[in-house]
């Protein structure tokens, strides 16, 4: 078993396709065909089965695709450290960010990224911790900068706070409730949050549960800002949005990780 059988065997179980595979790779679709053989034969047995629909995985080739990606990563960790010994930034870094960093954060941070490191590729996914996570627990990306669950970020990742949020109630210009001034007075109002109940998007929730209110009716449910502003903007729902960061001054531990935003 060789990395770059692994790397055909990826590509194959990624695109569903020899040909696919073999066109994104730049290579025969013999050659990837005699690879994979090749690959089957040192494991004794079959990691992909053909079929009209195009290429799946048998139980030993969905075994064997998890490891093989974090074997990949790996491998391509280990080149991009020994260029960057020798001088060269270069190379993917794969970020995962969440939708309150990406409304605040993203814009500023970006440019000076490109200016310090031009010659690494920035690729970015954006989702909700829990949608994150597995990604991150297969070393699919390399860190994610997003808000974490109250109890913290588990499964063996290491989490440390950079900002907290402060948070601000927003509705349509002309909202019959503009003049409130307290939670107390919005208990009857709708809402649009973002994430489930009692995660990082569901702070609304636990701020009227801690004044000893009724939990807030949440009538939809988004995963991003433009949606929530959409609807805010034509509606009478009211939202949770955050303001401007500051800086935390906590360290990694024993100071919780903010989950004030989704």
């Amino acid at each position: 078993m060789t990395l770059q059988q692994l790397r055909d065997f990826l590509a194959v179980a990624e695109q569903g396709s020899f040909r696919q595979a073999a066109r994104i790779l730049g290579v025969s679709q013999a050659g990837l065909t005699s690879s994979l053989k090749a690959l089957e034969s040192s494991l004794g047995g079959a990691l992909l089965v053909r079929s009209g629909r195009g290429v799946h995985l048998t139980e030993a080739g969905r075994r064997l695709y998890a490891r093989a990606i974090m074997i990949d990563r790996e491998a391509r960790r280990a080149e991009d450290e020994v260029l960057q010994l020798h001088g060269h930034a270069a190379g993917p870094v794969d970020v995962a960010i969440g939708p309150s960093m990406t409304a605040l954060l993203l814009p500023r941070v970006v440019a000076d990224f490109r200016a310090r490191f031009p010659k690494v590729e920035l690729r970015l996914t954006g989702g909700f911790f829990e949608q994150i996570l597995p990604s991150l627990q297969l070393g699919q990306i390399d860190f994610a900068v997003t808000s974490v669950p109250d109890e913290g970020a588990g499964g063996g990742l290491v989490s440390t706070p950079l900002l907290q949020t402060r948070l601000n109630v927003v509705a349509r210009k002309g909202h019959p409730m503009a003049g409130a001034r307290s939670l107390r007075e919005l208990a009857t109002c709708e809402w649009v949050v973002m994430g489930p109940p009692g995660r990082p998007g569901g702070t609304i929730v636990r701020f009227f549960e801690d004044n000893g209110l009724p939990t807030p009716r949440a009538a939809v449910r988004c995963e991003s800002f433009a949606q929530v502003m959409a609807l805010v903007n034509s509606t009478d729902l009211l939202a949770l949005v955050p303001r401007e960061p500051r800086p935390t001054t906590c360290r990694p531990s024993p100071c919780p990780a903010p989950s004030a935003g989704p």
